[in-house]
């Protein structure tokens, strides 16, 4: 018979380990299988161009290019670096690229979507359930997208795996591609503390996101991803705050939406929802804030400027009180798609992207084709002082290191000695090899375009340069906040004007020594030249990009608290907890029978 010393002896240490593991669990995750995921350094490794070999039954093939705009799935079997997966789906992929590359008459150079799931749902490539292949439509850089992503990572905000890769199919050499992950359930799971909640890629009716109504199924373009079976609630609650009012923080990762909205402005990505196209991005919820995610940078740096002397949004710029010049000029699509090997294609949309218009697009009123009263995401976030005074704070951050010339130098010139020779020998490319040198050396490269624009969002932060959107209703600046009698952008508030004229630092930045580009607080210098971190994000480990707010690690969506407790962390404690009854109920019962015996 035990002794009754040895059983509360027992149960006193079921209790010491209970309160212990209840304490401490919320630092430790809890990882799922699929958790384990190499994908981004084995599929995705940056430091080479993976190759890609696709072999597809030569009627299929013949059938998806007969037909591309119906987007036909066929099987495949694919080849990535010499391991193989056979049995998965491949079809061509976009919108406005793939009907552009349509109705050219001499080329195939689609871009594709490769399902490693499509036929075997349990089927993956060490973690990745589907790639894109990206054809770099109207970019001669190959690197605008690239840069993009890079941009996004250094920011702390998800983003999907990209590399460079060459892809041949039926053993026909395709071209250099950059492979991108697809957003869906495994980058979701791979990059958020949870990974289960609802994924949105809107685009058409409801993707301006303003308010229709309290019935999601008016919102046919909001287009949900993932969870078919989800009420919507939190849409409709997020779409109810954004644009009647309430706590912005009760359904939005503030402050990654910030650096998201940073990032995009700086770019000049306007193929996007600050464009008039309302598309090309996703909205993730998990527990009910939303996170928005990146995606489709082709046409980023300026990309979709358009032709003519005008900007993006017919923007104004006056520079210390001289005129603005009128500029009318709207984005075109173009009129034809470029000629493959053919020179400067008519309506190239990256043909402009120097222009005046668009190195100074507005930080304070960063739309084109509509106005921020349109889109309502943006206009909430912007109508609060202090989240504007932050937003503003990471334009500067861009503006002082990811876009100064010694950055953007020492990134475009790593990234053309790695796929020059792949550019070389590319048969499909939609550029010359004199075209593609001239924009990656000439006189007008993707660092000149970051330098200038550098310039301009300081020089906007200051007071320096003002620039008036002439957007639907005439207005400028965002609502509530203020303006001139003139309706030019108003000034970002409490930034003054830099000595001599020079572009200001935000509030309490301080200047650089001997007039050097001073650093933001707490972000320290990136080792040789390497992007800082964003304030209070701390390092990845090599130099990766850290995991941001609401992510897989210990913040929670508003950024800076413990994670909310992800499934697996509720099961063990619900088990821990009825251990520790079944062994209160032990002891009792064994008491009762001690007195009885």
């Amino acid at each position: 018979m035990l002794k009754t010393r040895y059983v509360v002896a027992s149960i006193g240490l079921l209790i010491v380990i209970f309160v212990a593991v209840m304490f401490f669990l919320p630092n430790f995750q809890i990882d799922k299988a699929t958790k384990g995921n190499t994908y981004i350094e084995s599929v995705f490794d940056q430091s080479k161009v993976t190759n890609v070999e696709i072999t597809v039954a030569d009627e299929d093939l013949a059938s998806i290019l007969e037909n591309p705009s119906q987007k036909e799935i066929v099987n495949a079997d694919v080849t990535i670096d010499g391991e193989t997966v056979k049995n998965v789906g491949f079809r061509t992929k976009g919108n406005l690229s793939l009907n552009s590359v349509v109705q050219m008459e001499d080329s195939d150079r689609y871009s594709w979507k490769i399902d490693f799931d499509h036929y075997q749902e349990d089927q993956d490539l060490h973690g990745l359930k589907k790639l894109a292949l990206n054809n770099n439509y109207s970019d001669p850089t190959y690197m605008r997208e690239y840069l993009s992503y890079t941009l996004m990572e250094k920011m702390g905000i998800a983003t999907p795996g990209h590399s460079y890769m060459y892809v041949t199919i039926n053993g026909k050499e395709w071209g250099l591609y950059l492979g991108v992950e697809a957003i869906e359930e495994t980058f979701l799971d791979t990059n958020f503390s949870d990974g289960t909640g609802d994924l949105y890629y809107p685009d058409g009716t409801g993707s301006d996101l303003k308010w229709i109504s309290d019935d999601i199924d008016d919102y046919t373009g909001i287009n949900l991803k993932t969870n078919d079976n989800s009420d919507q609630s939190a849409m409709i609650k997020m779409l109810d705050v954004i644009n009647h009012g309430g706590d912005l923080e009760e359904v939005l990762n503030v402050d990654e939406m910030l650096r998201y909205f940073a990032a995009n402005t700086a770019l000049v990505n306007l193929d996007h929802y600050q464009g008039m196209l309302k598309h090309n991005y996703y909205l993730y919820e998990e527990n009910g804030i939303f996170s928005i995610l990146p995606w489709d940078y082709n046409m980023s740096f300026g990309g979709f400027s358009g032709g003519g002397g005008g900007g993006p949004n017919g923007n104004k710029e006056t520079e210390k009180g001289q005129d603005a010049e009128n500029s009318d000029a709207k984005p075109k699509l173009p009129d034809a798609a470029p000629n493959i090997n053919g020179g400067a294609p008519v309506g190239d949309m990256s043909a402009n992207f120097m222009g005046e218009s668009t190195i100074n697009f507005s930080i304070t009123d960063p739309v084109m084709g509509t106005t921020l009263e349109d889109r309502p995401l943006l206009n909430a976030l912007l109508s609060n002082e202090e989240y504007r005074e932050k937003y503003y704070q990471y334009l500067n951050d861009i503006a002082t290191d990811y876009f100064s010339e010694e950055n953007m130098t020492a990134m475009t010139e790593e990234i053309t000695s790695l796929i020059t020779p792949y550019v070389e020998k590319d048969p499909t490319k939609f550029y010359t090899m004199d075209e593609y040198i001239e924009a990656t050396s000439g006189e007008e490269t993707l660092v000149d375009f970051s330098t200038q624009r550098a310039d301009s969002i300081l020089a906007q932060l200051s007071g320096d340069l003002v620039v008036e959107a002439e957007t639907q209703n005439g207005m400028g600046g965002p609502p509530n906040m203020g303006g001139d009698e003139n309706g030019a952008a108003m000034q970002p508030p409490n930034m003054g004007d830099g000595e001599n004229g020079a572009a200001m630092q935000p509030p309490n930045m301080g200047d650089g020594e001997n007039g050097a580009a001073m650093q933001p607080p707490n972000m320290g210098d990136g080792e040789n030249g390497a992007a800082m971190q964003p304030p209070n994000m701390g390092d990845g480990e090599n130099g990766a990009a850290m995991e941001p707010p609401g992510m897989k690690g210990k913040m929670d969506a508003q950024g800076g608290g413990t994670s909310n407790y992800s499934k697996e962390t509720i099961i063990l404690s619900s088990v821990l907890v009825l251990l520790l009854f079944g062994a209160i109920t032990f002891a009792h019962y064994f008491k009762r029978r001690g007195r009885n015996g």
